[in-house]
């Protein structure tokens, strides 16, 4: 009995942990979303959630390397990205939602390359998305 009790607390607590992770609420800041332009650096298209590094140069001629959490690799893989749709490089405009924390991190919404029109959908209930250039393209659903 009393191993069963023991099995059933431990199930409970890796549930309330998993849980825990997934609350991107109480990580990001779902009011205060930003545009920001930078250089990729780095890209993980990995799961369980795929980053963008991107530099970005700051008011002051400073440059911050900033990270943007997107989604797991499926899911990317659904909305139409591939592995190298961004590439090191690449100049490209963020949107996402500031990490509640203050650091240079945030949940990616969408990613859009100037040069080419290429758009990348990441997290998806922003209706305060900026508008994007006519030569976008329009991201998977």
């Amino acid at each position: 009995m009393q191993s069963r009790t023991l099995l059933l607390l431990c199930a409970l607590g890796a549930l309330s942990v998993a849980q825990g992770h997934h609350n991107n609420r109480a990580l990001y800041d779902y009011k205060n979303i930003v545009d920001l332009e930078g250089v990729v650096t780095e890209v993980w298209y990995v799961n369980p959630h795929s980053r963008v590094y991107f530099e970005v140069t700051d008011q002051s001629g400073e440059t911050v390397l900033w990270e943007a959490e997107t989604l797991d690799r499926g899911t990317m893989d659904r909305r139409g990205w591939k592995y190298n749709d961004l590439l090191e490089g690449d100049e490209v405009l963020v949107t996402g939602r500031l990490a509640r924390d203050s650091g240079p991190k945030m949940q990616l919404l969408r990613v859009y390359r100037p040069s080419d029109g290429w758009v990348g959908q990441g997290y998806r209930g922003a209706s305060e998305l900026s508008a994007l250039p006519e030569n976008a393209e329009t991201p998977a659903e």
